[in-house]
């Protein structure tokens, strides 16, 4: 089946931290764009940005692309060459703590909502740390809303790529977990790139 998914990439201020001479966004966003290359013309894929309050109050998330076709062409550029611009263009966006429950909640309700039944619909989430929102729902809040709201006709899987040990691995299991998807880590940064391959390749055979 066709792949479909909304990657979802963690753009808080740790991102910035070094990583062998490179930060580890700017690993990120080379694995990213290696990962772009990999998706067929058919397959759909959008992207957001995620830190505290990015989208403005009470948003955590920013919309960069809405998920298209990847040989859709929008203002005279495919979606792969949108998307391949989003991804350069995430390192000015690095700042902040993370939200990473709000916005997996919003990443899953936008899938859903969008639905494709002809295709493996799914949200790709990259992170290097823990939840930092305050006031945030839990975890406990978070995956009792996946459970209220899956609906076995229109499945949303989650994979989860934690990078570096930094990474809350078991809340990104446990994330992955509910939603029947499967989670990654990347403990060294160099291998983000090798690890969002196998991840990609586990779920297009």
């Amino acid at each position: 089946m066709p792949f479909r998914s909304l990657v979802v990439m963690d753009v808080s201020g740790s991102m910035n931290m070094d990583a062998g001479g490179k930060t580890r966004m700017q690993l990120t966003q080379e694995a990213a764009l290696k990962g772009a290359a990999m998706f067929p013309d058919t397959a759909q894929l959008g992207m957001w940005a995620f830190s505290v309050g990015l989208g403005g109050p009470g948003q955590d998330y920013q919309e960069l692309d809405p998920i298209r076709r990847m040989d859709a062409v929008t203002d005279g550029k495919t979606q792969r060459e949108r998307i391949q611009g989003d991804i350069a263009s995430l390192g000015g966006l690095v700042g902040g703590g993370t939200g990473l429950y709000d916005t997996a909640l919003a990443a899953f309700r936008t899938v859903k909502a969008n639905y494709d039944p002809r295709a493996v619909n799914s949200v790709i989430l990259f992170t290097d740390g823990a939840n930092e929102k305050p006031n945030s729902m839990t975890l406990d809040q978070l995956l009792a809303a996946f459970a209220r709201e899956r609906d076995p006709a229109k499945p949303v899987i989650f994979v989860t790529i934690g990078i570096t040990a930094d990474a809350d691995e078991p809340v990104l299991k446990q994330i992955a977990a509910a939603t029947g998807g499967s989670s990654y880590v990347a403990k060294d940064p160099a291998d983000i790139s090798k690890v969002f391959s196998e991840a990609l390749l586990a779920r297009t055979q």
